[in-house]
């Protein structure tokens, strides 16, 4: 309430700063990217308002308990990347504890399509008020949602998006875009008649999100650059065939090699062991392997999409919609970062 008596909501203090509503939710909770301008606005207005959200009396009050369920593929060690967004989970299943509110984390394996469909009959089975997950595969994906939504129980997705579903909202890169940037960075340190490869690592299907990355990489190649010296390599760490042939494709005509998904580390490791020179790497995610070969120079750039933040405020976006009753944004793209052997040591220490 304000001076007068009336009842001020997120809406009305967006309207009057002529911004969205989830940038002014933002700006309350404290989390998220807002410009410094916004933000003064913002705080202005509420302190003009006198507007003051009791978040653990609207909660506690509604006196419903609430269960979310998180779906993501499973991780074997702390190195895994899919162990950073399940720390982001628990962060945010910690914050929201005292709002009546248990969050269920479901694992899958990512390379068993069937992994994925037993671990839905379990969520499904449980009647979850609200679920994240990565929408790793495709066509299981839409399968899960349609029930999701004939039930209507919302679902947020991470890491990487499929268009025209009714997920309330996404939380990662723009892939498209993070695999333009990827083929815009080595055009910028390739000669233009060098061939490059653009790379697939393990024996399944890339993920839905290495195929948009892909897109994008081939997108800026063919139409931008006009690059059309480019092929496609496919390379099992697992089979020593594999990697024999993998190692005489790249040869000394390739300058360039692009790694649609998080196991650049891999082509790293071949690179270094057969002597390689003046081969530029790129690729995503900074696992620890993929670290110190960018610290040792075999990788010129990785491309970082803050998964733990992914998790956190996938979670956290499924209890503003479901307990506060605030509105969310549809797409949240998470900044493209990229990192090189100059400054990975400070935006370790920034995450």
């Amino acid at each position: 309430m304000n001076a007068l008596g009336k009842k001020i909501r997120i809406k009305d203090i967006a309207s009057l700063a002529g911004v969205s509503p989830g940038t002014v939710d933002r700006v309350i909770h404290n989390r998220g990217q807002v410009t410094e301008e916004n933000r003064l606005k913002i705080l202005k207005i509420i302190d003009e308002l006198d507007y003051k959200p009791n978040l653990v009396a609207r909660s506690l009050a509604n006196k419903k308990n609430y269960l979310f369920a998180s779906l993501c593929p499973e991780f074997l060690n702390s190195n895994d990347y899919w162990k950073a967004p399940d720390d982001g989970i628990q962060r945010a299943s910690r914050e929201i504890l005292n709002f009546n509110i248990t969050v269920r984390r479901f694992y899958f394996d990512q390379n068993s399509v069937q992994s994925f469909q037993k671990k839905i009959k379990e969520i499904l089975d449980i009647k979850p008020d609200g679920v994240l997950l990565s929408p790793v595969f495709r066509d299981e994906t839409i399968a899960l949602v349609k029930q999701l939504d004939e039930k209507d129980v919302p679902y947020i997705f991470i890491d990487s998006n499929i268009e025209g579903l009714r997920n309330i909202s996404y939380l990662g890169h723009n892939s498209f875009q993070s695999g333009y940037v990827a083929a815009r960075l080595l055009d910028y340190i390739v000669p233009a008649e060098a061939k490059i490869v653009i790379a697939r690592i393990g024996v399944t299907e890339p993920s839905n999100q290495a195929t948009h990355r892909e897109e994008g990489i081939k997108h800026y190649l063919k139409n931008i650059s006009g690059k059309d010296n480019f092929i496609q390599l496919d390379l099992d760490p697992e089979n020593s065939k594999s990697i024999e042939r993998f190692r005489n494709q790249i040869g000394k005509e390739v300058r360039g090699i692009i790694v649609i998904n998080s196991k650049a580390f891999e082509v790293a490791r071949i690179v270094k062991e057969t002597g390689l020179k003046d081969i530029n790497l790129i690729g995503y995610d900074l696992l620890p392997e993929n670290i110190n070969y960018l610290k040792e120079g075999i990788i010129s750039f990785l491309i970082a999409q803050r998964p733990e933040e992914q998790g956190y405020k996938g979670i956290m976006s499924l209890f503003n919609h479901l307990v506060i009753k605030t509105d969310i944004e549809r797409e949240n793209f998470l900044p493209i970062d990229i990192l090189t052997a100059e400054n990975i040591e400070y935006y370790l220490n920034y995450i």
